[in-house]
């Protein structure tokens, strides 16, 4: 099936996610496939979540009703999780997009890859690792949302992480993985096939969390392990990455 017509289901943390993120989240969604299911859950009876009200509105967000019947349990997620199961069952969607930081969720991402559906995490980088990892793709808020004037910022994206020289040398690892499981029987890996790797190996990559704007600014921080070999035939260019002996 066309990649653009695959069926979505995004469902909402609302008592997780910021709504001033909720645009720019939407718009991105579009590059996994044609929406048909967007909704919000939280307690919308209280004044904690009032700012909901505009983004239901606009983006044609569902809100999800669900009272905290009982102090400190989140009904909330379990409200969503009971209906990504009837979403699933009812097979009227491919892929998921769950929008949630919450580890709570971790169970529910591996269910329903076990049967065979595609599930596309967003939340921020405070995100648990066993979220993450559950997911076949994760994406961070962080490098989505503009920036107070406007534009993306790749310097944002990597101030969020403490110690950039740490998450360099992960990024080597991480690459060198990638390369071992795509290169061919003359050395040559395909930008495709590697970034695809990338991504099974870690859902959260992206080449902005090393403050690059693309793939290849990403591979070129690592000279040592592959040489770019670009091939141009007529108005296409061939990414390719011959490895470093």
């Amino acid at each position: 099936m066309d990649k653009l017509e695959t069926k979505l289901a995004l469902l909402i943390d609302a008592d997780n996610t910021s709504y001033n993120s909720i645009g720019q989240i939407l718009d991105y969604s579009h590059k996994f496939g044609k929406t048909i299911i967007k909704r919000a859950y939280g307690d919308w009876s209280g004044t904690s979540l009032k700012e909901w009200n505009a983004i239901f509105k606009e983006h044609a967000v569902k809100p999800m009703q669900q009272f905290q019947y009982t102090k400190g349990k989140n009904s909330t997620d379990i409200a969503m999780v009971i209906d990504a199961m009837d979403i699933l069952h009812s097979k009227s969607v491919e892929a998921f997009i769950l929008v949630t930081s919450d580890s709570d969720f971790t169970g529910l991402a591996i269910r329903l890859r076990e049967a065979g559906i595609k599930v596309i995490g967003i939340g921020r980088k405070t995100a648990p690792v066993s979220f993450v990892k559950g997911c076949e793709e994760f994406i961070f808020i962080e490098n989505i949302v503009p920036t107070h004037n406007g534009k993306h910022s790749e310097k944002m994206a990597v101030e969020n992480f403490p110690d950039m020289e740490t998450k360099i040398q992960e990024g080597e690892e991480l690459l060198r993985k990638a390369v071992l499981n795509t290169v061919d029987e003359n050395g040559v890996v395909l930008g495709s096939n590697l970034g695809l790797m990338l991504l099974k190996l870690d859902p959260s990559f992206s080449p902005k969390n090393f403050g690059c704007k693309n793939l290849s600014k990403f591979i070129e921080l690592y000279p040592s392990i592959l040489q770019n070999i670009n091939e141009k035939s007529g108005n296409m260019i061939n990414t390719k990455w011959r490895i470093q002996s």
